[in-house]
């Protein structure tokens, strides 16, 4: 029997004819993708491209010869322009914290097992690319705190061996008598302003590239079902795609309206928090003002660095031990991660995706999490204060504790009952795969009903938009708070209708 495709499905066939994208570009997922810790990649490629429409219009008003007033006039001045400040800022804070929660769900799920060490590292570059780009952009707006922060980092990271340190004061040591330099602002603005834009130009390389080899492979099998030594590439299972319900291959419109669905919530998200918590501005006499002080030298010299929180991990080195030491730190951080898959596979040699089936890696996996978290408190609250060795020899107890607590767990308690269950599951009845079918089933009334509470919700939310446009400078965080709750009522509208509408029964 030949299954009927719908004419979504028709129509990508006869593109691919022409063009060689259905199925190559563009593969259809499983069932059992369609949950949100899949998409979380996704959700940072919404960001990334939310970044670059906000930053390409902010890129209109700004002025690198003078920086901080080209800010503060965007943000007092142009209509929506402190609204456009807010929510590139929030979006960068936004992409970071939903990277990091990526490659955390990644590490934990074992995707960068053979065959896919080499997307494990193509990730690893755009998390450095990421924390790069906005380090840039954080010292863009030229107040106090960001420049101090900034030139206080590059200094620290003239410490780092193999002349690293060297190579980056080469692209950011700047001629103070370099033609067209202007007085009182600090030439490198120039310079990280271009930067960040090339910076932004290689994550949507890395992007491209991290995209193709993840369509290449596929979506990563549910490490519950992958038993030791079995593959871990979604092809090599033919058998289950043809008989598991849980492993149907969905139409394509199915993960098209997924996407869709997480750039509304994304933008969404984005436009509400920014719009709650402008971004270093206030409301002053009906008008935005930018809080931040303008950065001048007498004040920096009494002003203690604190760099923005996704960098207050390195920080914690460098208040811990020597900046030379620090640097080799850090550096051994990196290196750790991005060559994680090859440890894993070499010298813990692991077998299976599964948790409990990694306990040494899990374990190691864990200390950094923690580490993280505990460094970048503990320098948040010490701003300008030397902590002492005593830091390093608390990370070095988490690690330990880390080791000697989950270990034993994950290779005595609860790996003997994985692998029990694993060879027990999927239960099995003259070959045929038996599973609990079980679906969230909305009948039409009920969608009928929710979509008639997201039209009403629209409706007023452009509704009230169209009334507070009439003063654009006093009412566009209001303004964007609906628009950002008309976003996310989109986002669930095509959750409901396209991704669990389209799904195969």
């Amino acid at each position: 029997m030949v299954e009927k495709k719908g004419l979504f499905d028709r129509f990508m066939k006869w593109l691919d004819d022409r063009l060689g994208i259905y199925g190559h570009t563009l593969r259809p997922a499983p069932r059992y993708a369609y949950s949100i810790d899949y998409w979380l990649g996704g959700l940072v490629l919404s960001a990334f491209i939310f970044e670059v429409l906000t930053g390409a219009m902010i890129a209109i008003y700004y002025t690198p010869s003078d920086p901080y007033t080209s800010t503060t006039y965007l943000i007092s001045k142009v209509p929506y322009g402190a609204l456009l400040f807010s929510l590139h800022s929030w979006g960068a804070y936004v992409m970071i914290f939903l990277m990091l929660v990526h490659m955390t769900r990644n590490f934990l799920v074992g995707a960068y097992r053979p065959p896919r060490e080499i997307m494990w590292i193509v990730g690893s570059i755009l998390a450095g690319l990421t924390l790069t780009e906005a380090y840039l952009g954080y010292s863009l707006p030229y107040n106090l705190i960001s420049w101090v922060a900034t030139t206080t980092g590059l200094n620290l990271f003239s410490y780092m061996p193999f002349n690293l340190g060297y190579l980056i004061s080469l692209a950011t040591v700047v001629n103070p008598n370099q033609p067209g330099i202007m007085s009182g602002v600090d030439p490198l603005v120039q310079r990280f302003f271009v930067f960040h834009w090339i910076v932004g130009g290689l994550i949507m390389l890395f992007i491209g590239l991290h995209l193709y080899i993840f369509e290449k492979h596929g979506i990563t099998p549910p490490i519950s079902e992958v038993r030791p030594g079995d593959p871990e590439l979604i092809d090599e299972y033919q058998d289950k795609i043809r008989s598991n319900p849980r492993w149907e291959i969905q139409p394509l419109i199915r993960s098209i309206g997924m996407v869709v669905m997480i750039f509304l919530l994304t933008f969404g998200l984005i436009f509400f928090i920014a719009s709650i918590i402008p971004f270093n501005i206030t409301i002053s006499g009906g008008t935005p003002k930018y809080i931040m002080p303008p950065f001048n030298p007498v004040e920096a010299a009494q002003t203690p660095p604190v760099p923005d929180w996704y960098f207050l991990f390195i920080y914690f080195f460098y208040k811990s031990v020597s900046p030379t030491n620090a640097s080799l730190i850090f550096l051994g951080w990196v290196i750790i991660t991005v060559l994680f898959p090859f440890i894993e596979e070499y010298i813990f040699r692991h077998k299976a995706p599964h948790p409990a089936l990694r306990p040494a890696a899990i374990a190691i996996g864990t200390g950094f999490i923690i580490s993280f978290i505990v460094n970048s408190v503990w320098a948040g609250l010490t701003p300008g204060r030397d902590i002492g060795p005593i830091g390093v020899e608390v990370d070095g107890a988490i690690f330990l504790i880390c080791f000697a607590v989950i270990w034993p767990l994950l290779r005595y308690v609860a790996q003997p009952r994985v692998l029990a269950r694993m060879q027990s599951s999927p239960l099995t009845d003259g070959g045929v795969i038996v599973e609990d079918k079980r679906r969230l089933v909305l009948n039409g009334l009920t969608v009928l009903g929710i979509d008639l509470g997201i039209l009403a919700g629209l409706i007023y939310s452009l509704y009230e938009v169209y009334v507070l446009s009439s003063n654009p400078i006093v009412n566009q965080f209001l303004i964007g708070q609906f628009l950002g709750f008309s976003l996310v009522l989109f986002s669930i509208s095509v959750f409901i209708n396209v991704v669990m509408g389209s799904g195969k029964s």
